[in-house]
């Protein structure tokens, strides 16, 4: 069974391993906290990690993990954060998670 996998700006987010995955950068994060960052979304966390792939050549993120945290009696004081692996799929990889989760 093949791991859940959302496309954002041309980048697969695959919330688990794929076996014929080229991992180009093993446990990148992005996280965004701190004033203002109730205003952000996952979008923002994929953001980064979409900028870290294109820098990197990669063109997917594997056992991607998600999330966000809110401190109990802070009331702007939440953390987006977003993690995986960089790696480049081989186009018929990229086509079979197209054609199952788009």
């Amino acid at each position: 069974m093949m791991a859940y996998t959302s496309f954002y700006k041309g980048i697969a987010f695959v919330e688990g391993g794929i076996t014929n995955a080229k991992v180009i950068r093993p446990n990148v994060s992005a996280k965004l906290g701190g004033f203002g960052s109730h205003l952000k979304t996952l979008a923002d966390v994929k953001d980064i990690l979409v900028e870290q792939c294109i820098s990197s050549n990669a063109n997917a993120v594997i056992n991607f993990k998600y999330g966000q945290k809110t401190k109990l009696f802070a009331i702007d004081d939440m953390v987006f954060y977003g993690s995986g692996d960089l790696a480049v799929l081989d186009q018929q990889t990229l086509q079979e998670l197209h054609e199952k989760f788009d």
